[in-house]
C-alpha cells in the first residue's frame, strides 16, 4: 500500500515506505539554500523570530570597522540558532581583495548527517548594493 495516509501509517507502521538515505551532497545543498535565505532575510523582519536574519549592510556602513565584528556575531548567532544541521560554527572575516567594497566571511562548520559529522565550508559576501552571496 504505497499511498497510505499518515494516520494509517501511525496505526500500522508496516505500511510506511522505507526512507531513503539522504546523500551528503543533498544535505549540503539544502543547508546552503537555507543559509542563502537566512542571509537574505533582514534582521527583525520575521515577527515570530525577530533574531532571524542578518542586519542590513547599508545601515552598518557608518560603523566600519566595528560593523565587521557585529556582522560576524549576527551571522554566527543566526546559523547556530536556526540551522541545527551545522555544529561547531566558526565565522572568519576575510580581508578584502584590492579596493572593492565587499565584506567576506568564511563559514566553517561540521555538517551533521545520518553518517556522522563532516567538515563544510561556505563563503559569504556582502556588498554595498545589498547583494548577499553564499556559496
Amino acid at each position: 500500500m504505497k499511498g497510505a495516509s499518515l494516520l494509517a501509517r501511525i496505526r500500522n507502521p508496516q505500511l510506511a515506505i522505507p526512507r531513503r538515505q539522504v546523500l551528503e551532497s543533498e544535505l549540503r545543498d539544502s543547508v546552503l539554500e537555507h543559509l542563502q535565505g537566512m542571509c537574505s532575510t533582514r534582521l527583525g523582519s520575521m515577527l515570530t523570530h525577530p533574531d532571524y536574519g542578518i542586519p542590513d549592510v547599508s545601515e552598518m556602513v557608518h560603523s566600519f570597522p566595528h560593523a565587521i565584528s557585529m556582522m560576524q556575531r549576527a551571522l554566527k548567532h543566526t546559523i547556530e540558532t536556526y540551522e541545527p544541521r551545522l555544529t561547531n560554527v566558526r565565522i572568519t572575516h576575510m580581508a578584502s581583495e584590492g579596493g572593492d567594497l565587499i565584506v567576506r566571511f568564511d563559514v566553517s562548520a561540521q555538517l551533521v548527517g545520518e553518517s556522522g559529522k563532516s567538515p563544510v565550508k561556505f563563503e559569504t559576501t556582502f556588498d554595498v548594493s545589498r547583494k548577499i552571496t553564499v556559496r
